[in-house]
């Protein structure tokens, strides 16, 4: 029994309701129904059919297939990923976000959509890079696009930093070894920079070499960055400049 006196004191007035300070009865927590079936108060309505508002949840989220979407529309989405992508994105990845719609379906949506900004010079290029696509200033216009915020663009790298990911870009897989005597100087920091900026990775170890030296290669964010699609599109000897 408890040793508070209002606990331990009959609860006054019909049952379902509660005494109130003055000792008279209080509304009704739940108020019964009326004569006609309705309910005689805004307390215990129902607030609509069961489940209602989860399928209009359901309903307000679900994504269309995009696979019914008329070409116009489906050309806009295409290009919404891609505006707002910020690395290359491949045929795979846009056929997740457009369900319905087959790699193939988009891989050709694309080239005629790189094709149609050429023919049209417009200020951006649709470029497959690094097994992807992705949206670039055109060359002709960087002079204005440095203009933005300079804060921005990436950091350009040292002299030294470029010759030792030459090496990388042309002769990998490569030891530290053979890049070092081929620049005759020692690059371990430089090598590490290059892989702090995910330009060059460990891609193996030279097995029948003394000691099984690390090997170095190149990374998919190297073909981004130099807007490559592949290792082949390296320039070739013949066509570095004079």
């Amino acid at each position: 029994m408890s040793d508070d006196p209002e606990l331990a004191a009959p609860a006054s007035g019909s049952v379902g309701q509660t005494a109130g300070s003055n000792g008279q009865a209080a509304e009704p927590i739940v108020q019964s129904a009326g004569p006609d079936g309705q309910s005689a108060g805004p307390v215990g309505q129902s607030a609509g059919p069961v489940g209602q508002s989860a399928e209009d949840d359901v309903a307000e989220n679900a994504i269309p297939l995009a696979s019914d979407l008329p070409a116009r529309e489906l050309r806009r989405a295409v290009e919404a990923l891609l505006f707002i992508a910020t690395k290359p994105m491949t045929a795979a990845k846009l056929a997740d976000c457009l369900p319905g719609v087959s790699e193939n379906h988009l891989t050709g949506l694309l080239e005629g959509l790189a094709a149609r900004y050429d023919h049209e010079d417009r200020g951006w290029e649709l470029r497959r890079i690094a097994h992807g696509w992705q949206l670039m200033t055109r060359p002709a216009c960087h002079a204005w696009a440095r203009q933005l915020d300079r804060k921005e663009l990436p950091t350009k790298l040292s002299k030294g930093a470029l010759e030792t990911l030459a090496i990388v870009a042309y002769r990998q897989p490569i030891t530290r070894g053979d890049i070092e005597d081929i620049r005759g100087v020692q690059c371990a920091p430089v090598l590490r920079q290059l892989m702090d900026l995910r330009l060059v990775q460990v891609t193996g170890r030279a097995e029948k070499v003394l000691g099984q030296p690390l090997l170095y290669g190149t990374t998919e964010q190297f073909l981004s960055r130099f807007g490559l699609s592949t290792l082949d599109g390296l320039p070739r000897a013949h066509e570095f400049g004079r």
